[in-house]
């Protein structure tokens, strides 16, 4: 019986995969809890049974896998009402990871990793979540596999660098070994060692548009009058850019160090309290060091830091920096009765902040640059600190969809936006500004330089089915995902689908049960989706082609 003793074949080793996650789900209820590199640790098995003795064929290997990967869909976790807006869809992140690297440098990938792909293919089925490790070495025909179920609308799998991902490994301190070893911690948060990092996710989030409406008012909440933040001073005795930047990074900062205030006494509660047993003598470093994952017992340790509107906030500054210091179209005491107001009366007022300065997402230097200075600067301020089990904090530019719950919370903002909405999604232009092409996009998410943020930046892009269709449209969804490595990019996910699609399931949802859409790190069916959730997908750019 497994796992008492060891598995003989692929069925016991399946098996014992799936004792162990349950395992996982009954000592703590948990999430981002991933299936890490299958095809590389049950390709031995795989092997034996299929290749070498011909116990099984490779139709009955593949029942088995789809028979794990429907169980995978049993696991929930039950959820407020707060919670199950800010991760619409009920995701629990069991991401499932193919291809890459071996740790000595070389193709990684084997008939099981195509084995993996067809699996998700026939199912369909929101869990697992694919991930697809890409490098110099990686065969065309994986890589055209996992493109040929994006061009069908199945918005899996999700594609990484291995080159970028190697790089945030490498900042946690790991080997070159364990770099070309990592996996998913969470969602697409790299991780060394292939099972020696135990990595908490989700420390905190902090909202970029209460950071701006701070600022604006000298640290007090215009939708309290509280004095939440810091006083940074009043904006409108502001002479220039840098200072109205310089204040947001206080800000900035002062509510990240806030989380890890609290969350260095959660963990510490987590030690003397709730260690987890189980899952430490499966992690690797713990059972070494005898001390659980909690008393920082794994080889790496981590936690997330992450942030919601990083495009609000770089469009943001660009719109003050163009139209209140450069061009005097308005005064900052101007812009910050229009937003209190939300633009009430002064529509002309907002579609020039919409319209005149640059936005994020359209391969734009100046607005790009100011993105990824405000991110970096985050980055290396809070993976400084350590803590209270001797880790280090994480940042990765990840919102899940907390941008609706921070969004409805959120006044308008210079950016043009209207109070309530939506903020971006996650490291994705805001919705509909990406105006100049797919090319374009993927250029200036690239541009911000992920690598410096050692959890990543989660990328969505859509593309209308009118444009990829074919083989021709297979090469451009192709030609964009490789676009986005060479030019540094960690990790994109792909939506094939249109407006209409999406806007007659809104209506009928009994007949579009199955669309299924990449909502952050994970998929979801569409209908079982709130409609602000559903809507923010619709408002997502619908790209065709350049």
């Amino acid at each position: 019986m497994v796992p008492e003793n060891p598995p003989q074949n692929f069925m016991q080793a399946l098996q014992s995969i799936w004792f162990v996650h349950v395992y996982f789900h009954i000592e703590v209820c948990t999430t981002a809890n991933g299936f890490g590199r299958f095809d590389q640790y049950m390709w031995p098995f795989y092997k034996k049974d299929v290749i070498d003795e011909k116990n099984i064929t490779r139709e009955e290997a593949l029942e088995l896998l789809e028979c794990l990967y429907l169980k995978s869909c049993e696991v929930y976790e039950v959820r407020d009402n707060w919670y199950a807006t800010s991760f619409a869809g009920y995701p629990m992140w069991e991401i499932l990871v193919v291809g890459g690297q071996t740790r000595d440098g070389q193709d990684a990938t084997n008939d099981l990793s195509y084995l993996c792909l067809e699996a998700s293919s026939e199912l369909q089925t929101t869990q697992p979540v694919m991930a697809v490790r890409v490098w110099d070495g990686t065969p065309e025909d994986l890589i055209k596999y996992g493109c040929k179920m994006i061009q069908e609308g199945q918005a899996n799998p999700g594609f990484f660098n291995d080159n970028a991902a190697m790089q945030m490994c490498m900042g946690k301190g790991c080997t070159i070994e364990e770099a070309r070893d990592w996996t998913i911690v969470g969602c697409i948060q790299p991780g060394p060692g292939g099972g020696g990092t135990d990595g908490s996710p989700d420390a905190g989030y902090v909202n970029m548009g209460k950071m701006i409406e701070f600022v604006l008012h000298n640290g007090v909440d215009p939708a309290t009058g509280k004095l939440m933040g810091l006083e940074t001073g009043d904006p409108r005795e502001f002479k220039n850019i840098e200072e109205f930047k310089d204040a947001l990074k206080k800000q900035i900062i002062h509510h990240y160090d806030q989380i890890r205030i609290g969350y260095n006494i959660m963990q510490s509660c987590h030690m003397n309290r709730y260690p987890v047993i189980f899952a430490s003598m499966v992690t690797k470093g713990c059972v070494e060091s005898g001390k659980s994952v909690q008393h920082g017992g794994a080889q790496y340790s981590t936690a997330g830091m992450y942030i919601t509107g990083a495009a609000n906030l770089a469009d943001s500054i660009a719109a003050i920096e163009k139209c209140v210091f450069e061009d005097k179209d308005i005064t900052m005491d101007e812009l910050i009765k229009a937003c209190d107001s939300n633009f009430e009366g002064q529509e002309r007022l907002r579609q020039l902040l919409l319209n005149k300065p640059e936005k994020y997402g359209n391969n734009q230097e100046h607005v790009d640059g100011i993105y990824k200075e405000m991110m970096h600067y985050i980055a290396g301020v809070v993976q400084e600190w350590p803590d209270a089990r001797g880790g280090r904090y994480s940042f990765n530019v990840h919102s899940q969809t907390v941008n609706l719950s921070h969004g409805l919370v959120t006044g308008a903002l210079p950016d043009g936006r209207l109070a309530g909405e939506p903020l971006c999604d996650n490291a994705s232009p805001m919705m509909g500004r990406d105006v100049n092409g797919p090319t374009a996009t993927v250029k200036s998410v690239a541009s911000m330089d992920p690598t410096a943020y050692h959890d990543g930046a989660l990328f969505n892009l859509r593309f209308d089915p009118k444009g990829v269709q074919g083989e021709n449209g297979l090469n451009i969804i192709e030609g964009v995902i490789k676009t986005f490595f060479d030019d540094g990019g960690q990790h994109i996910q792909i939506n094939v689908v249109d407006n209409e699609t999406l806007k007659k399931a809104q209506e009928d949802p009994e007949n579009y049960k199955g669309l299924m859409v990449r909502v952050a790190g994970y998929m979801a069916y569409f209908t079982e989706l709130d409609k602000s959730a559903q809507d923010t997908i619709i408002y997502r750019t619908a790209h065709l082609s350049d």
